[in-house]
């Protein structure tokens, strides 16, 4: 295997979350009122972060995004079913960080650093029940749904 191919490298600098959130998180999902921020699911926000994922990292697909965007819905379903409380998922969800981690840590490279950081970030974020569903699921929906038109489509 020829040695530039083993990893693909972005094609300009990669930025980091805190170049589309300043401070992203710090103060969690919602504002003083116990709103969902709105700037996690406005469009100008997710659809700048979703482009800064794909010029970074042109590869990254749909069919990427959506597995991790699948696992959490799976996890939802569970908790609006009754099927388990938040305690019993939790370990569930935090695998999310450690599946972001190995296909970022890949050579080449799974997923770009930006997604790896979303990822990481709100793996670190959510704290409850409501965190989840309320907090994280809406802003990764807004990620997925306002990035689709960036990312990679995967066709058989």
């Amino acid at each position: 295997m020829n040695h530039q191919n083993r990893d693909r490298q972005p094609q300009q600098p990669e930025k980091t979350i805190g170049d589309f959130f300043p401070e992203y998180l710090k103060a969690g999902y919602f504002d003083s009122a116990g709103n969902l921020e709105i700037e996690f699911v406005t469009r100008e926000k997710m659809e700048s972060l979703a482009e800064g994922m794909t010029k970074a990292y042109p590869a990254l697909t749909s069919n990427q995004i959506r597995r991790y965007f699948q696992h959490c819905r799976a996890l939802e379903t569970k908790l609006k079913s009754k099927q388990a409380e938040w305690e019993q998922l939790r370990a569930e969800f935090q695998k999310l960080d450690m599946s972001a981690a190995d296909a970022y840590g890949k050579s080449p490279r799974k997923i770009p650093r930006l997604f790896h950081d979303f990822i990481k970030a709100n793996v670190a974020a959510v704290k409850t029940e409501r965190d989840f569903l309320e907090g994280f699921l809406p802003h990764f929906e807004a990620l997925v749904g306002f990035g689709s038109k960036f990312f990679k489509s995967e066709r058989n």
